[in-house]
């Protein structure tokens, strides 16, 4: 632990934080939660946007809403040591305890918001010797969980985005957004996830490949024991009592959790998703190379073709989805990529 001139605490000192990558709605917040148990972890007690984005140069406003991305050369020595103090003022472990002051052990910080799979460049000059997670979802079950976030609207980053027809945006903001204005909500959901395992990859391939490993969440849900076991492996930290603790039951859901997980949940978008199939076959052939290669399962690629009757649009029976919430300027949760007022709304 570092003193400032003023002989006050300036901040604790990092060793290897752990950062998770992911598309939105990919499970990073139970792996987060999950892994904040460890006896051995600090985190800042959730997502880091506020710690981020309140510095005037980094946020979205001063950019222009441009996009979430930070990069290398958005960060000077000035604002490394802001960050760097920001974010050893908000350490806690899962207890909500502070690190000991008189402690001079450096801390394993442990970070996530999918806004980092659009930072990487930005996270790893932050911290040079970060260790980070990439966690992945069968892009049917992300797409779909996307989709139902919109639908939502609980997960809106920026109301009244300037450029979008639509009004409010919801999760990530990815370059080129304005190109989804008008598109109907699979697409703008397929662009997101895309867009995040891309940025991901492509980040990652300028990183030493003994800094990153890649899991899925199916294998975090299915076996999370032995996954959490490898993560703690690959982390150099302890799997002890709290995490085995955890991962002797069923996982909970998660605190973002919209509604209960079933299989083939996605099926609900079954004919929405079939279209932007073809779109993103090549991204996710990339990121089952990076799976095997890991020796971890991959995703089917082919579509599963399903008797499935195709909803109808103009009616709001057919979706299952209440709709008492949504602002009338909103995108129709029904996908339409009508305005609700314009759809749905006019129904009632």
């Amino acid at each position: 632990m570092l003193k400032n001139n003023n002989n006050h605490i300036a901040m604790h000192s990092f060793d290897r934080p752990i950062i998770i990558l992911s598309a939105p709605r990919s499970g990073s917040t139970l792996l987060f939660e999950v892994l904040s148990k460890s006896e051995a972890i600090y985190t800042i007690g959730g997502e880091s946007h506020a710690l981020i984005e309140t510095i005037p140069s980094l946020n979205i406003a001063y950019r222009n809403f441009s996009s979430n991305a930070l990069y290398k050369q958005d960060l000077d020595d000035g604002l490394r040591q802001q960050l760097l103090q920001r974010f050893s003022d908000k350490l806690q472990d899962y207890r909500s305890n502070k690190p000991n002051k008189n402690d001079n052990a450096p801390i394993r910080l442990l970070e996530k918001t999918p806004k980092n799979s659009l930072r990487v460049e930005f996270l790893n000059e932050l911290f040079p010797d970060a260790l980070f997670i990439y966690l992945v979802r069968d892009p049917k079950d992300n797409i779909s969980s996307i989709m139902q976030a919109w639908r939502s609207n609980k997960f809106v980053t920026y109301p009244n985005l300037p450029g979008w027809n639509n009004r409010n945006w919801s999760l990530l903001l990815p370059d080129d957004w304005q190109k989804l204005n008008e598109k109907p909500l699979h697409s703008i959901a397929a662009f997101q996830w895309l867009s995040a395992n891309e940025a991901i990859m492509n980040s990652l391939q300028k990183v030493d490949s003994s800094r990153w490993c890649i899991l899925s969440y199916e294998q975090l849900i299915n076996e999370p024991e032995i996954t959490i076991s490898r993560l703690c492996k690959f982390t150099e930290t302890e799997f002890d009592t709290s995490l085995a603790a955890v991962c002797r039951e069923p996982l909970p859901y998660s605190r973002y959790t919209i509604s209960a997980p079933s299989t083939n949940k996605w099926l609900e978008n079954y004919h929405s998703i079939e279209t932007i199939w073809p779109n993103i076959t090549g991204t996710l052939n990339k990121v089952n190379r990076h799976l095997g290669a890991h020796g971890c399962p991959i995703f089917k690629t082919t579509w599963q073709k399903f008797d499935i009757q195709k909803p109808e649009v103009s009616s709001a029976s057919t979706t299952g989805t209440s709709y008492n919430s949504v602002a009338r300027n909103s995108p129709c949760p029904c996908g339409s990529g009508k305005r609700y007022k314009q759809c749905h709304g006019a129904l009632n």
